[in-house]
């Protein structure tokens, strides 16, 4: 089944005959850690419906540092789904992420390995504890009773329009960077604020486009925004449910006449009522040769008048290609007519986007391995080109951490916990930076930081980047790390300083224990 890039129909029944008793959820997000020692049948059943309420919360935020990556740091569960047709389905979904997630996989390391063999070893376990869970009188009285169970968990995790709205902007002012992409969200919110206000006065509204352009490199966090913007829609009431369904060429072109015009028809019809994300839509207008791209977006043109009211399209990709794109057809200029560019993350957003992974996942980086980590980004974002990973590169910096890590501690005999939760600078990746070869020494090493809120600057030492400060005036923050002074590391050179005014700002305000 993963010989190739593509699953096809017959792949996935013979899987799904070989697998049909077991259904495997690998999930790796700080929010479900709790599920990661599973046991207990019940609670199994009470992650499914989780599943229900919010279909996206496998991997969760990728940009933000929620990544999916076989045999390594996963919850596993199992459930028996021959009495259910709706967990099937489920089954089916999971199977084909799962697919996807292995065929991107780097491979398996020695430490994946073991943590695999483990969870092997579990699995049985597991899997019988939630089938006693499943087939107990509970569950299986009766078939009408299975279907009312199912109903009753569908209507208890709905999310409803004002939870999804909250969640939305929520999650909007949690995500690190991306400035320009909240003000313009903060625009569309206040439009559609006082759109509803009007609605709610007898009053007409006008009618606007509320289809998007997202412009920018891989890695800056587009498909996060896409669902958070099918969460504000369906909040005012624009859709009928927060769904985004993801797309690309491959999901909608097919290989013959015909076949392109029902592929798209599918995704489409997955999308009513939501969005109908397509990434690198740029792809659908290929030239010459026997190419069906435009036949999808023909399909995709009518679609949107049809469904003015019951469909929101995002199409996403690079900037150039994109605008060549969208002015390749009269038809896409008059229907996206909201642009969002989506730029590349500043050094300070790619040090909190793998200080977020660590946390995450239970790490820590000691002073030197944050300040060694802050000049390696520095590098990187100095020399970054046209196509820059931003948060991709983040995560394929942390996972070769990661890697350095486990080598380094599976040569000691013993190793503690303390050992296992800590990153040190030998431990970086910098490979990932030209021109260093190793750790700088940074024990004499300052940094600038400003009060957020007095904005009193001074010069940090090495012992406070990255912890707990109070300023005079009283104020507690997060000493930053990236805005290391260059004159005070011997040997570094090609490190930039940068003039973001916020930069410069602790960050993370609170009320905890400050180092003094």
């Amino acid at each position: 089944m993963l010989a190739d890039d593509e699953v096809e129909d017959d792949e996935m029944e013979a899987a799904a005959e070989l697998l049909s008793e077991s259904m495997h959820r690998y999930c790796w997000i700080n929010d479900y850690k709790k599920f990661a020692y599973l046991s207990d049948g019940s609670d199994a059943l009470s992650l499914l419906a989780q599943w229900s309420k919010d279909e996206y919360w496998l991997g969760g935020n990728r940009e933000a540092g929620a990544i999916l990556r076989p045999f390594s740091d996963f919850a596993i569960l199992a459930c028996f789904i021959s009495d259910s047709p709706a967990l099937f389905q489920m089954y089916v979904k999971s199977l084909k992420l799962i697919a996807k997630c292995i065929l991107e996989s780097a491979g398996v390391g020695r430490s994946e390995q073991r943590f695999y063999d483990d969870l092997v070893e579990s699995l049985e376990k597991t899997e019988n504890s939630v089938r006693e869970a499943v087939e107990s009188p509970e569950h299986t009285s009766s078939s009408d009773e299975l279907e009312d169970s199912e109903k009753t968990v569908e209507k208890s995790t709905k999310l409803s329009a004002e939870d999804a709205l909250r969640e939305g902007i929520d999650e909007l002012k949690a995500l690190v960077g991306v400035d320009s992409v909240k003000t313009e969200m903060g625009r569309l919110t206040n439009f559609l604020k006082i759109r509803q206000q009007r609605i709610d006065q007898g009053m007409q509204v006008p009618t606007q486009s509320l289809h998007f352009v997202f412009t920018g490199n891989p890695g800056t966090g587009k498909t996060t925004v896409a669902r958070i913007v099918a969460k504000i829609l369906f909040g005012f009431g624009i859709l009928k449910t927060p769904n985004l369904v993801e797309a690309d060429r491959a999901t909608l072109v097919g290989g013959y006449v015909g076949q392109t015009a029902i592929k798209t028809n599918e995704a489409i019809a997955r999308a009513t009522d939501g969005v109908l994300f397509v990434d690198e839509a740029y792809t659908l207008a290929k030239s010459g040769g026997e190419d069906f791209g435009q036949e999808a977006i023909d399909t995709l043109l009518k679609k949107m008048e049809d469904l003015r009211d019951r469909l929101v399209v995002i199409v996403a990709g690079y900037p150039a290609e994109m605008g060549k794109f969208i002015q390749s057809n009269p038809g896409l200029q008059s229907r996206f007519t909201r642009y969002i560019e989506f730029d590349d993350y500043h050094v300070a957003d790619l040090c909190q986007i793998y200080d977020r992974m660590c946390f995450a996942n239970g790490y820590s980086l000691t002073q030197d391995a944050r300040a060694n980590l802050a000049i390696i980004l520095n590098r990187a974002f100095v020399e970054r080109e046209n196509g820059f990973g931003n948060a991709r590169f983040v995560r394929n910096a942390y996972e070769k951490t990661l890697g350095n890590h486990s080598d380094r501690l599976a040569a000691l005999e013993t190793v503690t916990r303390n050992e296992l939760a800590t990153i040190e600078a030998v431990d970086l990746p910098y490979d990932l930076a030209r021109g260093i070869d190793g750790p700088f020494d940074v024990s004499a090493s300052r940094w600038v930081v400003q009060c957020p809120k007095c904005s009193n600057a001074s010069n940090a030492k090495l012992a406070l980047i990255g912890q707990i400060v109070k300023c005079k005036c009283g104020v507690k923050f997060k000493c930053p790390w990236w805005n290391l002074d260059k004159k005070t590391v011997p040997g570094l050179i090609g490190f930039e300083k940068f003039d973001r005014p916020h930069d410069i700002l602790g960050y993370d305000i609170q009320d905890q224990p400050a180092a003094k």
